[in-house]
C-alpha cells in the first residue's frame, strides 16, 4: 500500500512562483495551489487541513501577514506549521512574520534544495509534536482512570476504616466503662487488682486504636485540627494529675513549669496538643529508671493575636545514641526494634507528634546522648482568646462578678496553692495567700485595719498548727472578721463533715481537686447570697448543680444494651434520670408524647439511624413537641468528617466512644445550662 503523502498548500499569486514551487515539492507531497489569500482560506476550510502551508505576503485585497494572523487565531488552524516565501528582504519583515507565529523565511529567489530541506524539517517536527500530543492525551486518560480508581480505593479504605473504629470502639465502650464502674464497688485486693489490670490494659489497647487511626488518617491525608477556646494552664494540671501516677509507680518525680505571666486562654486543638505532651512524657517514663521527668513551656515569639510556645520535655533516662536520632520521627521506628527489646511500643507515637506539631504550625526535634537524659521538644503556633468570651468558658451562673474580689488563700501545700492562684489571676480576682492559720489571722486583721479587708477566705482543712475548722471559728469569734465568707477545701472528707462546717459558720465545702468551673461558681453563688442577704445551706459541688438536675430530663438513644446499660449508669451517678429508646424510630415516638431537656444520640441504629432522627427532631412540620432540643452525637464514628455529618444533621455536640465519664459529664452540663 502506497504511503499516503503530506498536503502542501501553496498561496501566490504569481503564477512563476507556483510554478517553481509545484515543480520542486511535486515529486514528494500532495500539492494544492491558492491564488490569493481569500482562496486559501476558503480552500483551507473547505478541504482537509494542510499539513504545511508555503505563504506570499505581497498579494492584493489580503496579504500574508492577515492569513498567517487570521489562522493563528483560529483553534482549529493554528497548529498549521506557516513558512512565509516572499521578496520581502528586509529584517523588520521576517521578524513581523515569526511574531506572528509563522515557522520558517525564505526569501526571493530561493534554492528549491533549501526549499525541501525546511519543509522536510517542518513536517518531521510536526509529526513529532503530534505525536507528543498524542500521547499526552493518552497519558491523561490514564491517569484520570488511575485517578477515579486511587480515590474508589482511598474511599473504600476510609469507610473500612470507620467501620473497624466503630466495631472496636463500641465493645471498648463497655469495657473501660464498667471496669471504671466496678472500680468504685467494693472489691476485695485481689479482685481490685484484676479489675485494675484489666483497665490498665483496655487503656493501652484504646491507646493503640487511636494511633493506628491516626496512623490511617496521616496516610490518607486527612489529620487535621479542632479548633476550640482552651486555657493552657488547665490542660497542663490535667496532663501532671494523669502523669504523677504514671511517674509515681517507676519512683520518678514528675513536674512542669510555665512562665508566670503566660497568656493562657487560646485557641487550638488542645486534644492534639495534650496527645503530643502525653506521647512525649510516656516515652521518658517508658526510658528513665530513675530521676525526674520535667516540661517546660517557653514563649518563643508573641503578637498581638498570637503565641508561638515551645514545650519541652526533658528526662534523666538512657538517652539516645547520635546514630540513631535520625530514625525517631520515622513511622514504626524504635530505639530498640529486636525481638528481645525491654521497652514496648508500635513506634507510631514519635511520628504521629511530628505530624501533629507540623499542623498547629511547630516543628518537633530531640537533645539527646546515650546514658545522658534526653530533651524532645516541640513547637506550636497558637491563636489567643476573644475576652469577652471568658465568662461563658466559665459557665458563669450569677451575674455577681468576681473580678477585683480580695480573695485570702490559706493553704500550706505549694502546689494547691499554685493552682488557685492560676485560677483567681485568669479571674482577675485580687488575692494573697499564707500558709498557716497563725498566718492567716494576721493577714486577715492587717486587712482590716487598712480598710481593705478580704471579701472571702479559701481555706484548708489540714494544716500544721491550726488546722482549717479551727481557724473557722476563731475567724467567727473576732467581730472585725466575723463577716469574712468561708470556703472549706479538703483533700480528706469524711461523712457529716460539712454539717460541721456550716454550724462553724463555712459558706461552702469542698473536695480536691476543685474543678476550675465548679470554684467558679461557688465563688459567683457565695457572692450573690452575701449581697442579697439570702442564707442558704452549706454549698458543695453537688449543692450546685442538684436542683438544676433533678429537674433535667434526658432521652438516651442507643441500640447497644451494655452500652445502653452504662450510658444510664453514668447518668445516675451524675444525678440525672433518663429515659431510654433502642432506636430512632422509638425517640420520635418519645419526643411526641414528653418534653426532654437533652437527647444523647447513637448514630448506628437499626429501622432509622441517629442522622435521620436528628432531621425529624429539626424538622418544623413533624410532631415531636421540642424542635430545638439539644442533641449530642454518642457514637462510634470517629473518622474524618463524622462530627461535620452530625453537626450537618442538626445536632449540637459531638462525642466518641469510648466516653470518657468527665467528657461525657462536661458536655451534658454545657447543654442544660
Amino acid at each position: 500500500m502506497t504511503p499516503k503523502k503530506d498536503k502542501i498548500l501553496i498561496v501566490d499569486d504569481a503564477p512563476v512562483n507556483v510554478r517553481v514551487l509545484v515543480g520542486t515539492l511535486s515529486s514528494e507531497y500532495d500539492i494544492s495551489v491558492a491564488t490569493s489569500g481569500q482562496e486559501a482560506l476558503a480552500l483551507i476550510y473547505k478541504e482537509a487541513f494542510p499539513d504545511l502551508i508555503l505563504l506570499d505576503i505581497m498579494m492584493p485585497e489580503m496579504d500574508g501577514y492577515e492569513v498567517c494572523n487570521r489562522l493563528r487565531n483560529d483553534v482549529k488552524t493554528n497548529s498549521i506549521p506557516i513558512i512565509f516565501v516572499t521578496a520581502k528582504d528586509q529584517e523588520e519583515d521576517e521578524a513581523k512574520g515569526l511574531l506572528l507565529g509563522a515557522v520558517d523565511y525564505i526569501t526571493k529567489p530561493f534554492s528549491p534544495s533549501i526549499v525541501r530541506a525546511r519543509v522536510k524539517a517542518h513536517l518531521e517536527l510536526k509529526k513529532h509534536r503530534d505525536r507528543l500530543e498524542e500521547l499526552v492525551k493518552e497519558r491523561t486518560v490514564e491517569l484520570e482512570r488511575a485517578k477515579i480508581a486511587a480515590e474508589a480505593a482511598n474511599k473504600a479504605k476510609s469507610q473500612f476504616l470507620a467501620n473497624i473504629s466503630h466495631e472496636i470502639r463500641t465493645p471498648m465502650n463497655g469495657v473501660i466503662g464498667m471496669t471504671n464502674l466496678l472500680l468504685e464497688t467494693f472489691l476485695s485486693n485481689e479482685q481490685r487488682d484484676y479489675a485494675e489490670s484489666t483497665k490498665t490494659s483496655a487503656d493501652f489497647l484504646l491507646s493503640l486504636v487511636n494511633d493506628i487511626l491516626d496512623f490511617s488518617k496521616i496516610e490518607a491525608g486527612q489529620l487535621d485540627l479542632e479548633i476550640i477556646d482552651f486555657d493552657l494552664k488547665v490542660m497542663l494540671r490535667d496532663l501532671e494529675q494523669l502523669m504523677i501516677p504514671r511517674a509515681k509507680q517507676k519512683g520518678l518525680k514528675f513536674s512542669y513549669t510555665i512562665p508566670p505571666n503566660l497568656y493562657s486562654l487560646l485557641r487550638s486543638d488542645p486534644g492534639r496538643l495534650k496527645q503530643i505532651l502525653i506521647n512525649l512524657v510516656t516515652n521518658a517514663i517508658k526510658f528513665t529508671e530513675k530521676g525526674s521527668i520535667e516540661v517546660n513551656v517557653k514563649v518563643e515569639s508573641e503578637t498581638e493575636n498570637k503565641l508561638t510556645l515551645r514545650f519541652s520535655v526533658k528526662d534523666t533516662g538512657i538517652g539516645i545514641p547520635k546514630d540513631r536520632l535520625t530514625y525517631l520521627f520515622k513511622h514504626f521506628s524504635q530505639l530498640d526494634a529486636s525481638l528481645t527489646r525491654k521497652h514496648g511500643g508500635a513506634g507510631m507515637g514519635l511520628a504521629i507528634s511530628k505530624q501533629l506539631s507540623e499542623l498547629l504550625g511547630g516543628n518537633i526535634g530531640v537533645e539527646s546522648e546515650k546514658e545522658g537524659g534526653s530533651t524532645f521538644w516541640f513547637t506550636a503556633v497558637l491563636e489567643k482568646q476573644i475576652l469577652v468570651n471568658k465568662k461563658k468558658d466559665l459557665n458563669s451562673v450569677s451575674s455577681v462578678s468576681i473580678e477585683g474580689q480580695k480573695i485570702l488563700i490559706v493553704d500550706d501545700n505549694q502546689t494547691n496553692r499554685r493552682i488557685l492562684r492560676e485560677h483567681l489571676s485568669s479571674w482577675k480576682c485580687v488575692f494573697e495567700e499564707v500558709t498557716s492559720g497563725e498566718d492567716a489571722l494576721i493577714k486577715l486583721k492587717e486587712a482590716y485595719d487598712k480598710g481593705v479587708p478580704f471579701k472571702i477566705a479559701l481555706i484548708d482543712m489540714k494544716m500544721p498548727g491550726m488546722d482549717g475548722e479551727t481557724l473557722g471559728r476563731k475567724i467567727k469569734e473576732e467581730e472585725t472578721l466575723k463577716n469574712t465568707i468561708m470556703i472549706m477545701q479538703t483533700s480528706i472528707g469524711y461523712r457529716g463533715d460539712a454539717v460541721r462546717d456550716q454550724e462553724i459558720g463555712f459558706a461552702a465545702y469542698f473536695t480536691k481537686p476543685i474543678i476550675p468551673n465548679i470554684l467558679f461558681q461557688c465563688l459567683t453563688t457565695v457572692l450573690s447570697n452575701e449581697k442579697e442577704k439570702i442564707k442558704q445551706p452549706i454549698i458543695t459541688r453537688y449543692t450546685l448543680q442538684e436542683k438544676k438536675r433533678q429537674d433535667v430530663k434526658i432521652l438516651l438513644v442507643e441500640d447497644n444494651l451494655v452500652n445502653q446499660k452504662l450510658a444510664l449508669k453514668l447518668l445516675q451517678k451524675f444525678g440525672y434520670a433518663a429515659d431510654a429508646a433502642e432506636n430512632g424510630k422509638k425517640a420520635i415516638t418519645a419526643l411526641e408524647k414528653k418534653q426532654y431537656d437533652l437527647i444523647l444520640m447513637d448514630i448506628q441504629m437499626p429501622e432509622m439511624d441517629g442522622l435521620e432522627a436528628t432531621r425529624v427532631i429539626r424538622d418544623p412540620t413533624s410532631t415531636v413537641l421540642n424542635h430545638n432540643v439539644p442533641i449530642i452525637a454518642v457514637t462510634a464514628h470517629a473518622m474524618k468528617g463524622d462530627k461535620e455529618k452530625c453537626l450537618e444533621a442538626g445536632m449540637d455536640d459531638y462525642l466518641s466512644k469510648p466516653v470518657q465519664p468527665d467528657k461525657l459529664a462536661e458536655a451534658i452540663e454545657k447543654h442544660i445550662s
